[in-house]
């Protein structure tokens, strides 16, 4: 069932937590604002109505204009995994881009239905769908009854630094009923999960478990390991991927502050207050394939080249672009335990990580 946002001039629905992360443009979104003059933000509201193509914020906008639902219509929204909608959306997606293999998990959906310009020059109504997985990410853009006006208006997509940023090219507000890119009139569609790939000697995993706590200091589950790993004379069956930047073997640990004599087997690539509440993922996945064992066997062999070693196991886990807690940038990092039964190594990864104040 849908939500209706708030009837009020330039207002905005609140944080929707998002069940599953969005990709757009290599960046990761837990949460999603239905603003009522037609566009999507991610961080925060916005109750701008006059559009601007440089907003220096990722924004999608089906229709950008002053829309005033004190007159009349409704906004909507959801979040919806139903099998039939995930169905139908995924047929969409593989119909307008048959060389992208997709299957979608997760489908949130936003509803204008005959809102009101702000100048009484009639009503519009329009949907946007973004349809996506953990992977990839797809805009679906329907459009109804677009009237003309004499509002300023845009369609299309932005990107906080303008790099990806698209407007729909017509000329005129009722086109966008008649016009499409993927030969079906009033629909558009476009993929904009554009994510760039993990540094070139990170190992990037499709199928990485995300750590379904997206809290402040919080952790995965004990992970079972298939294989135990062994950390000084210490043999372990399980470990803990904690949000703030480490691993741990017999408990989770919710402190963001390091502390160096902690009591604890600790492995820190970057223990420091993160924030996956406003974007980014935290993924792990203890990984057997015949290619990344022989990709860590062979960094091993080359980094101790007078250690005899084939790995058998490798955990990996990953914190892609993660904001930190103070909001002062982001920080891509990975972390990979490659052991056998009798010797264990620890490779770690370093991304783009940003400057911070925070310990």
């Amino acid at each position: 069932e849908d939500t209706l946002n708030p009837v009020l001039d330039d207002g905005s629905s609140n944080a929707i937590s998002l069940h599953q992360p969005f990709k757009y443009f290599g960046r990761t979104y837990n949460q999603i604002f239905v603003n009522n003059n037609g566009h999507l933000t991610f961080t925060e509201p916005l109750y701008s109505y006059n559009p601007i193509l440089k907003s220096e914020r990722d924004l999608i906008a089906p229709l950008w204009t002053d829309l005033d639902n004190r007159r009349g219509g409704t906004i909507s929204y959801r979040e919806d995994t139903s099998n039939a909608v995930l169905a139908q959306v995924t047929a969409a997606v593989n119909q307008y881009f048959p060389n992208i293999p997709f299957a979608a998990t997760s489908a949130f959906v936003a509803t204008w239905n005959r809102v009101p310009f702000y100048n009484g020059g009639g009503v519009v109504t329009f949907q946007v769908v973004l349809a996506y997985n953990f992977q990839r990410s797809f805009i679906l853009i329907n459009y109804g009854n677009i009237p003309a006006t004499t509002q300023n208006w845009l369609a299309g997509y932005i990107t906080e630094d303008s790099v990806h940023s698209y407007t729909i090219p017509v000329t005129k507000a009722p086109e966008l009923s008649s016009s499409s890119n993927i030969n079906v009139n009033g629909q558009w569609s476009f993929n904009v999960d554009g994510s760039p790939k993990l540094p070139t000697r990170f190992i990037d995993l499709e199928e990485a478990n995300i750590v379904k706590y997206i809290a402040d200091n919080r952790s995965s589950e004990a992970i079972k390991l298939q294989q135990p790993f062994k950390y000084f004379g210490r043999i372990y069956n399980q470990i803990f991927v904690n949000n703030n930047g480490f691993l741990t073997f017999t408990e989770p640990l919710s402190a963001y502050n390091p502390i160096l004599d902690s009591a604890r087997d600790i492995i820190a690539p970057l223990w420091t207050h993160l924030d996956n509440r406003r974007s980014g993922t935290i993924s792990y996945r203890e990984e057997t394939s015949n290619a990344v064992l022989a990709q860590v066997t062979a960094a091993i062999k080359q980094y101790f080249p007078n250690i005899p070693f084939a790995a058998t196991s490798a955990f990996v886990a990953t914190w892609d672009s993660v904001p930190y807690y103070n909001g002062g940038g982001v920080v891509t990092f990975q972390v990979v335990l490659a052991y056998n039964v009798h010797r264990s190594f620890i490779l770690i990864n370093y991304g783009d990580v940003a400057e911070t104040g925070q310990p």
